[in-house]
């Protein structure tokens, strides 16, 4: 140890080194096109715990049932939904109760996000799937993006029709158009092609999605207030036509006598579009960033240009297909409600971008030196290379990445992760089972005099010791020992027990006390969390880079977080060196006073919250 927070050179050197050559790995594991791994485009791993929407699917009741709901004023008027997690504490004897966590999830907007198209939008050139030929030639995300940003919103409507609270209605609206196809006096007519084997209210549902004038609805009254669902968008600066048999010069009378179909029957549509242009990955990569329309809050979103694919390619017969398009539609269907959850939950969405980058192995005081690394050679590659770049280190988070990248987040997301801001959600980490803190590994055994300090940490959350109650959101673990004689009693008591913190359920809260609750135990799809192998690639060296390696700016952030956590009712004599540290500089404490110093990323979490 360099002092009593910095490690030595020698420490910090050593992870410097490891971290660059894993980092550098992740570019030699893709190919020379900088395409997409195969199975960084699955979303199935990414919900495979996650609760469905409102419960759906988990209870029946003879009687319309009531949500607990809450209105919220501020930044922008909203509607949350009450939930609450629970987690096992113990695999021993200690019958110490679970650690219950409440939490609020969106469950509706007032209003919509703004869409509009253009020709350098992230995505705009496709990369391709590697050993995926013969797919996504062209580029249809923005269409892709329209139709499922109505299939959630259909299905949204669909589910919370069960609440006796919550008048909830999808409808086409007239009154907005001029009873004819838009055309923008921003962007060239842009024809896309549903077939000519379209019926007439499959063209008038694509006509209504793809308009600049707002034409579908989903809204919810509750407590006198009219909202919208999450998913609402608004087309700006488009200019779509449907190549169709059908004249589509007025179609107002159509819209007006014709009823938004349900989500099943939309997503047929779409099933239908996909097979015809031999959309696969970007089927969900557009659904990924439909996933982060509540995410935006209000912001306007740039979506690529559709591009077509020639037409010998669109006729172009592929004998041995690997994938099925047709199946893939089936299984997001199967899963529409769990993708809604996962989207309700906008902290969630950004805390699993944010466990990319997380190793449990590093220490607090060498953050520095595992990030340092990464976003060094981050900073070297182009935005072409970005995306199979994140998606080789973690595959089972690509897509949601992909998912950022199209909505426009992931600069901002990495922004925040270079200069020390954090996002930690215990709930997200859980339904996708991916760890984003050292709160869930596993306590090591200690002896009778001293306890690891990370251990220290868990068991004064998982016992609430006093100004314990809440997780920390540092997730990097704090190193050394504590004396069990300078610990909390409870922390004493159970030193030996092997406590744990592990997911139970997640549980839908309702206005009479009860709940609808979801296991969630699904091992038929287990994500790989196998780290990325480092093969035998050519030697990297710091002077490649102009970035400043040595910057201790990140190191110095976690272990102050952390520690001022852990020692939030006062800090013990033994620890006097690291209280009179210069990260920590609390300089004249007595051990007993609660630090009032308000963290950067304190107040940054008050700031988006």
């Amino acid at each position: 140890m360099g002092d009593a927070l910095r490690p030595s050179d020698d420490e910090f050197s050593e992870v410097l080194q490891e971290s660059l050559k894993i980092w550098n790995s992740y570019l030699s594991a893709g190919n020379e096109q900088h395409q997409i791994p195969q199975k960084a485009i699955s979303m199935r791993p990414l919900v495979s715990q996650t609760p469905p929407f409102l419960g759906d699917g988990l209870a029946s009741f003879d009687k319309p049932i009531s949500f607990a709901c809450e209105e919220k004023e501020s930044p922008s008027r909203g509607l949350l939904i009450n939930g609450r997690s629970t987690w096992r504490t113990s695999k021993g004897t200690c019958d110490l109760p679970p650690k219950v966590l409440p939490r609020q999830l969106l469950l509706a907007i007032d209003s919509r996000l703004s869409v509009e198209l253009s020709e350098d939008s992230p995505l705009s050139d496709w990369p391709g799937v590697q050993g995926l030929s013969g797919y996504d030639e062209g580029n249809y995300l923005s269409v892709l993006y329209f139709a499922w940003a109505y299939i959630l919103s259909a299905r949204w409507v669909e589910l919370l029709n069960c609440s006796a609270d919550h008048e909830c209605h999808m409808h086409y609206t007239t009154d907005r158009g001029e009873g004819r196809f838009p055309q923008s006096n921003y962007q060239p007519t842009i024809q896309i092609d549903i077939g000519d084997d379209a019926c007439e209210e499959e063209v008038v549902w694509w006509w209504a999605i793809l308009s600049s004038d707002d034409c579908w609805d989903a809204t919810v009254k509750y407590n006198g207030h009219m909202y919208l669902s999450p998913w609402s968008i608004s087309a700006k600066k488009v200019g779509f036509t449907l190549a169709t048999k059908d004249n589509l010069s007025a179609k107002s009378e159509s819209l007006a006598k014709s009823e938004p179909p349900l989500s099943e029957t939309a997503l047929d549509y779409l099933s239908g579009f996909c097979v015809r242009h031999r959309l696969y990955a970007q089927c969900s990569v557009a659904l990924a960033g439909v996933l982060f329309i509540p995410f935006l809050k209000g912001r306007t979103l740039s979506l690529p240009l559709p591009r077509q694919a020639s037409w010998p390619s669109l006729t172009r017969c592929v004998n041995d297909s690997p994938v099925s398009i047709s199946d893939l539609l089936a299984k997001h269907k199967e899963l529409l409600p769990k993708y809604m959850t996962l989207s309700s939950n906008i902290w969630g969405l950004r805390s699993l971008l944010h466990s990319t980058f997380f190793n449990p192995d590093i220490e607090c005081n060498l953050v520095s030196a595992w990030l340092n690394s990464a976003f060094a050679i981050i900073n070297s590659i182009s935005p072409n290379e970005l995306p199979a770049f994140l998606a080789t280190r973690k595959p089972i988070l690509g897509i949601l990445w992909l998912g950022a990248i199209l909505a426009g987040s992931a600069n901002n997301v990495l922004r925040d992760i270079r200069i020390g801001l954090v996002a930690l959600d215990l709930p997200a980490s859980a339904w996708a089972r991916t760890a984003q803190t050292f709160l869930t590994s596993e306590m090591e055994t200690n002896n009778s005099e001293a306890i690891r300090r990370d251990d220290e940490c868990r068991l004064s959350f998982i016992t609430a010791c006093e100004g314990h109650d809440r997780p920390p959101i540092w997730p990097w673990k704090p190193f050394g020992k504590t004396q069990l004689c300078d610990t909390d009693l409870t922390v004493r008591q159970h030193a030996q027990c092997g406590h744990c913190l592990e997911y139970e359920s997640w549980e839908w809260m309702l206005t009479n006390d009860d709940s609808i609750r979801d296991f969630g135990i699904d091992n038929s799809d287990s994500p790989d969390q196998t780290p990325h192998s480092v093969p035998n690639v050519a030697p990297v060296a710091l002077g490649d880079y102009k970035d400043d390696f040595f910057s201790q700016m990140l190191s110095e952030g976690a272990t102050r977080g952390i520690f001022e956590w852990l020692r939030s009712t006062g800090y013990p004599l033994s620890e006097k060196p690291i209280y009179q540290h210069s990260w920590i500089d609390l300089e004249d404490t007595d051990g007993e006073d609660e630090p009032e110093a308000e963290s950067d990323v304190e107040s940054w979490l008050g700031a988006i919250e």
